[in-house]
């Protein structure tokens, strides 16, 4: 009965893991996002990613290029932003990082992390065409409605898109 229980626990376990992680690139999902930002009760700063003309990498090099593509912005937003914050793959080609009690951060230092990870994305390789990431930034405190400040970073992302894109925006 002890094996039979802890396997059940553990079936338990994985199938809750397994349900917030994204098969490709195995950062959190979109499921996982939504269900922590509409809950956020805290001050934080969220920064939505897009790849910038990601459809003509699919149309040029074929889907499988294109996911090997997303595996490596993924790589790339996990390295740069994984100590601050928790990184999320929000579909397609957009991802999403959010930062807890980051008010306090400064723009300049956002910036530059957003810079970073443009600039390791920028250097094409044997296997990947160089790519670049447009983003749009938010910053919350604890009297935004639930869920307004993800609306806020794709308010400024979508700015930035009709803009010229490989670029960064505040919202």
């Amino acid at each position: 009965i002890t094996i039979a229980v802890a396997s059940a626990f553990m079936y338990i376990y994985y199938n809750e893991i397994t349900q917030h992680i994204d098969g490709l690139t195995q950062l959190l999902n979109q499921r996982s996002f939504f269900s922590y930002t509409t809950n956020l009760s805290m001050a934080a700063t969220i920064l939505v990613f897009d790849v910038d003309n990601f459809k003509s990498i699919n149309d040029n090099y074929g889907h499988q290029y294109g996911n090997e593509c997303l595996q490596k912005v993924a790589e790339i937003i996990q390295r740069v932003y994984g100590q601050c914050g928790l990184c999320y793959r929000v579909g397609g080609d957009e991802f999403a990082v959010i930062m807890v009690n980051s008010a306090s951060d400064k723009r300049c230092t956002i910036q530059k992390k957003i810079e970073e990870a443009n600039e390791e994305l920028s250097n094409p390789t044997d296997s990947l065409p160089a790519v670049s990431l447009s983003v749009g930034v938010a910053f919350s405190d604890r009297k935004n409605p639930k869920g307004s400040i993800s609306n806020d970073a794709d308010t400024a992302l979508y700015y930035i898109k009709e803009h010229g894109r490989h670029n960064c925006g505040f919202y």
